[in-house]
């Protein structure tokens, strides 16, 4: 007897993730279910076999695209893995006649998000013919087993089918998430961010990211059509984590779990026809620069007046190479007539900024010196808690001004030297940086808050 639970939609007959088939015989058809016995056994040892020589072909072909050590070749590791896993738990019930088709559904699933994968990414002509073989191994292990199978077309038409597939993307993705929080928590808890106000940053952009697939998975549930906008707002909520994740390291679990992460939700783009890249992502410059504009004039650089070629690699080896740069440190430079960086503003511990500030500086090519004026805050517990307080009245999931978070370079900077609050960077209105000065003025214990905002677009000369 089967038992088939399966989707129709439009002429189209779609496996669902609650698809379970149990297949049961009696004496009349042993000699038949015995045949099939020998068949699985078979495609199974076929299907891990072209399972490991694609892996192969993959991981020369990522080298050969310069994916190695990128996050590509992450993701593909991520799916292959999950694909052989899910293949060798099918070979362990099989072999003890356990025969029970959630499995194969795993296994064709986890094939379908890989199959995704290869039709993104332009790979070598190897490795395409090695995927094609395990595509047909999975299309025979789906008829052995009586399931109905069809890979997502290239395009799809059907609204319908279009919902169907992506019900169970975002099913995926869901769990998905739900492992990396896990390893995401373990991870900050051994990070040198622990216990800071960064911390709290990033576990409420994780919070938020949460929900926005929360969202996805309602919306999806209710079948009603998903609006581009939501999905791109749980991309761009991701890119965020992406972001911190590129600059802080945590365990390797914690990253590999995030390849998953990111795959599934590069095939919710795909199938939903959402133009996306990892590279499209605001990006507020945490350190202001300055050029010269006219003698002994300083220009703030988060207006749109153009850099020279020394200011912008000062700039972008500033952004690059300060792992311990924060959104309660600030710095600026100024790049002098011939060719000497100025550096001024102000850091928290540890002290290895300001000097590495200056190595940095050092070695690009063309400054003839650094002179370096950045100022090391002295330690005040009273100072870290007005830190910690001002960080939450401005950022917090109550405040108007969270969007300025989003990302691990924060937009506003928060200065406290001795009880005096200084307040920098480049907010989008001149109502927002009035929000934030009122905001940071309602933190009791502080002597005074000093308000340097600037509103985007606007020229402020010193």
């Amino acid at each position: 007897m089967k038992i088939l639970k399966i989707i129709r939609s439009s002429g189209w007959l779609v496996l669902m993730p609650t698809l379970v088939i149990i297949l049961a015989g009696t004496s009349n058809i042993h000699g038949q279910a015995l045949r099939t016995t020998v068949k699985i056994e078979t495609m199974l040892k076929r299907l891990e076999t072209n399972t490991d020589r694609f892996s192969r072909s993959i991981d020369v072909a990522l080298d050969r695209r310069r994916f190695n050590n990128t996050d590509i070749e992450d993701q593909a590791n991520a799916l292959v893995d999950e694909l052989e896993f899910a293949t060798d738990l099918l070979k362990d019930r099989a072999d003890d006649n356990i025969v029970n088709t959630f499995d194969v559904n795993e296994v064709l699933r986890r094939g379908m998000y890989l199959d995704m994968f290869m039709q993104r990414h332009d790979f070598t002509p190897a490795s395409e013919r090695d995927w094609r073989m395990v595509r047909s191994d999975l299309d025979r292990l789906a008829r052995l087993y009586g399931v109905t199978w069809t890979w997502v077309p290239q395009t799809i038409q059907s609204s319908a089918l279009n919902n169907a597939w992506t019900r169970q993307v975002i099913q995926r993705l869901e769990e998905t998430t739900d492992q990396f929080r896990s390893s995401f928590d373990a991870g900050l808890d051994r990070s040198r961010i622990d216990g800071s106000a960064y911390e709290d940053f990033m576990n409420s952009v994780m919070a938020q990211f949460e929900r926005s697939v929360d969202k996805l998975e309602d919306d999806a549930n209710s079948s009603r059509q998903l609006n581009p906008t939501d999905i791109r707002l749980a991309l761009s909520n991701a890119a965020a984590i992406d972001d911190f994740l590129r600059r802080y390291t945590l365990p390797d679990r914690t990253r590999r779990d995030w390849a998953r992460v990111k795959a599934n939700l590069d095939d919710l783009a795909f199938v939903n026809q959402v133009a996306w890249n990892w590279s499209m992502r605001s990006n507020i410059a945490p350190v202001a620069s300055n050029v010269p504009q006219a003698q002994g004039a300083r220009v703030g650089l988060m207006t749109n007046r153009p850099l020279n070629a020394i200011a912008r690699e000062v700039r972008h080896e500033l952004l690059s190479e300060l792992p311990y740069y924060t959104v309660f440190d600030w710095i600026e430079f100024e790049v002098l007539p011939d060719n000497t960086v100025l550096l001024r503003g102000e850091v928290t511990t540890p002290p290895d900024t300001k000097l590495r500030a200056e190595a940095v500086v050092r070695d690009v090519q063309g400054v003839s010196r650094v002179v370096n004026e950045i100022r090391v805050l002295p330690v005040s517990p009273n100072d870290q808690r007005l830190r910690r307080e001002l960080y939450n009245a401005i950022y917090g999931f109550n405040s108007p001004l969270f969007r300025y978070g989003i990302g691990s370079r924060q937009a506003i900077h928060i200065i406290v030297d001795g009880g005096r609050a200084t307040l920098k960077g480049v907010v989008d209105t001149q109502a927002d940086k009035e929000q934030v000065y009122v905001r940071a003025r309602g933190v009791p214990g502080l002597f005074a808050v000093t308000n340097e905002l600037m509103v985007r677009g606007e020229t402020m000369v010193r």
